[in-house]
């Protein structure tokens, strides 16, 4: 409990510390992709060291030095931003629910840092949203989404939403699928108490629709949630 309760005190001074510079310079300096970025990796480190995470990351085709794809993760815990967060290329954008924009000086940051936001509840507000992350795609900034719209409350994977992979087919773009394992022990959903541990992170090779029987975005969706659930199921290794 006590650590749970000074990871958030940890998480609101360097959320402010390394926000506040985002917020002021990256909308005066468009084209510096790579201060977001870095400001974004420093919040990730302090915060993985806070925790106590012991992270493994597995890249073994070079995936993450990928520019023009959609990397698609499964969603355990709030734990697993700070874990992708720490490696991404630079100029990497989250899509993320639009109530975290309203958070203050996080809010903020993300917008300046050119995040994405997603109205769940208006889908013709979510498809405009969309279609300005397709065109961040095509110019070169990958991004990140979980597809699974929320943290699974049993550390399962869950089914996964369509929107992620109709971006991929409006974009043109392959999908990393990028699977997370150990969050969940760390920092459930709706718990502060906080039990450090190891993690291990796989990027596995990009999947793109010209390798499929269809182009259908619906068959992309099971290829990645196939991949995802193959890592999850395996032991983890020692």
């Amino acid at each position: 409990m006590l650590r749970g309760i000074w990871a958030f005190f940890v998480l609101t001074v360097a959320a402010v510390i390394l926000g506040l510079p985002v917020v002021l310079f990256a909308p005066l300096f468009p084209r510096w992709i790579a201060f977001p970025t870095k400001m974004a990796r420093a919040w990730s480190r302090v915060m993985l060291l806070t925790v106590g995470a012991r992270v493994t990351y597995h890249d073994p085709h070079g995936d993450l030095r990928q520019s023009r794809c959609i990397y698609i993760a499964n969603h355990q815990s709030n734990v697993d931003i700070w874990v992708l967060g720490k490696v991404m290329p630079f100029g990497t954008r989250f899509v993320a629910k639009q109530e975290l924009f309203r958070i203050p000086v996080l809010g903020p940051a993300m917008t300046a840092a050119g995040f994405i936001r997603i109205n769940r509840s208006n889908r013709a507000e979510a498809i405009r949203s969309l279609t300005r992350a397709a065109e961040s795609i095509r110019g070169g900034r990958p991004l990140i989404l979980f597809p699974e719209g929320t943290r699974s409350k049993d550390g399962k994977l869950q089914p996964f939403k369509k929107g992620a992979f109709h971006l991929a087919t409006q974009a043109g773009v392959p999908v990393v699928p990028v699977t997370i394992r150990g969050t969940f022990e760390i920092l459930p959903p709706g718990s502060i108490r906080i039990q450090p541990g190891p993690v291990e992170v796989f990027f596995d090779r990009p999947l793109d629709l010209s390798e499929l029987e269809s182009a259908r975005p619906r068959d992309l969706l099971n290829a990645v949630h196939a991949v995802i659930a193959s890592r999850l199921d395996r032991t983890p290794d020692p």
